[in-house]
């Protein structure tokens, strides 16, 4: 069985005692790649050195986090630009709404400006977007100016009417831990609408850690228990499961078939 992590961040100073612990279970549980995310340029060199320490297993997105843009300057794109190359995705950039803890204005244009770098990078896009349904009416409209890029929506976990809608982009939607929590019946009830052909799964380690494993660190091996999951709300096998998000994620990330 093989599983890719869309979104992970054994960046961050949580794995930093015993990341080797953390890779040897991930391998144990049938993941074959990691996508390492960059939020800033610190999370992005820490998720470049983990990346040169197991090449064969972690992938990496780089990018700006929306609660950071405040902070931005012209150093850390021409950071970005350098860089890039080295990534196999521009992310997690987007807009955050609901926490805004950088000016919606300033999101809304250091947003603008890294599409287009990924436009110029021909790199696909890992999307943070946070809101209400005027937020969502917002940010559709927005990217539709940017439709020939290939989106993968990070962390789904609104209504079927919102899926529908983002399924009109070259996109996947990324499914967390979220989706096994008592109280997510309606995300559940919209998955059960979502193609497995635009589905690929993702930890958000080290938060969201799914059921069995809510109140601890959630990590890469945790995303059999998701997987498990959407099998059990589409009717079908962990095993097909695994195959078909895997390969979604394969070519989202234009990396072959990796794992055998």
């Amino acid at each position: 069985m093989r599983l890719v992590d869309t979104h992970a961040h054994i960046n961050f100073p949580e794995f930093k005692k015993d990341l080797s612990a953390v890779i040897e279970r991930a391998r144990l549980n049938g993941i074959i790649k990691i996508i390492e995310v960059g939020i800033d340029r610190k999370t992005g060199l820490r998720a470049l050195e983990i990346r040169a320490q197991y090449p064969d297993l972690i992938e990496v997105a780089l990018g700006f986090h929306p609660h950071y843009t405040k902070n931005l300057t012209e150093e850390d794109y021409l950071w970005l630009e350098k860089h890039l190359p080295l990534a196999v995705a521009l992310g997690e950039i987007g807009l955050d709404f609901q926490k805004e803890y950088s000016p919606k204005e300033m999101q809304v244009r250091h947003f603008e400006r890294l599409l287009h770098i990924a436009q110029t990078n021909q790199k696909p896009v890992l999307l943070h977007l946070r809101g209400d349904l005027s937020f969502w009416k917002f940010t559709i409209d927005f990217l539709k100016a940017f439709k020939e890029l290939n989106f993968l929506f990070h962390c789904f976990t609104s209504e079927r009417e919102i899926a529908c809608k983002l399924l009109d982009f070259n996109s996947l939607l990324s499914l967390p831990g979220v989706i096994t929590f008592d109280k997510a019946t309606s995300l559940r009830e919209a998955i059960k609408s979502l193609p497995l052909d635009r589905i690929v799964l993702e930890t958000d380690c080290p938060y969201l850690s799914p059921v069995p494993m809510r109140g601890k660190r959630n990590e890469p091996a945790y995303l059999i228990y998701t997987a498990k999951c959407l099998a059990e709300i589409k009717g079908t096998t962990l095993e097909e499961i695994a195959e078909r998000t895997t390969e979604n994620a394969l070519k989202f990330f234009k990396l072959g078939h990796a794992g055998g």
